[in-house]
C-alpha cells in the first residue's frame, strides 16, 4: 500500500524537524548568553581591579608629593610662598591635564559585548548560508 504525501507520517516528521530546529535555536542562544555573562563578569572584574589601583597609587602618589613639597619649604624657608605657590599651580596644571584626559577617554565607546557580537553575526551568517541567502 502507497502512502500518500501529506499524511500523518510527514505531519510527524515536520513536526520532529520543527522541534529539533527550535532545540538548536534555543542551544545557540543559550550559549550566546552564558557568554555574554562570561564578558559581563571580565569586565566587572577588571574595572574593579582598576578602580583599587589608581585609588591606592593616587593616595600613595598624594602622601609622597605632599611630603616632597614640604621638604623643599623647609629647605627654601625663606622663599616658602613661592615654593607652595609653584607646586600647587603644578597640581591644579596636572588635575586639568587628567581630566581632559578622562573626558576624552569616556567620549570612546567601550568594546563591551563584542565577542558575543561577533558570534552572533557568524550566527546570522551561517543561517542565511544554510537558507541560500548570500551574507551580508
Amino acid at each position: 500500500m502507497m502512502r500518500q504525501a501529506g499524511g500523518e507520517g510527514d505531519r510527524q516528521g515536520l513536526f520532529a524537524s520543527l522541534k529539533n530546529t527550535l532545540a538548536t535555536l534555543l542551544t545557540i542562544g543559550r550559549t550566546r548568553l552564558e557568554l555574554l555573562a562570561l564578558e559581563v563578569e571580565e569586565e566587572k572584574f577588571r574595572l574593579r581591579s582598576l578602580w583599587v589601583k589608581a585609588i591606592a597609587a593616587a593616595f600613595l602618589l598624594s602622601v609622597g608629593v605632599t611630603l616632597a613639597v614640604f621638604c623643599l619649604a623647609v629647605v627654601f624657608w625663606e622663599h616658602r610662598a613661592l615654593v607652595f605657590a609653584l607646586f600647587a599651580a603644578l597640581f591644579i596644571g596636572g588635575g586639568l591635564l587628567l581630566i581632559a584626559s578622562l573626558k576624552r577617554q569616556a567620549a570612546v565607546p567601550g568594546k563591551l559585548f563584542r565577542h558575543s557580537l561577533r558570534e552572533l553575526d557568524a550566527d546570522i551568517a551561517l543561517l542565511r548560508q544554510r537558507d541560500g541567502q548570500p551574507p551580508e
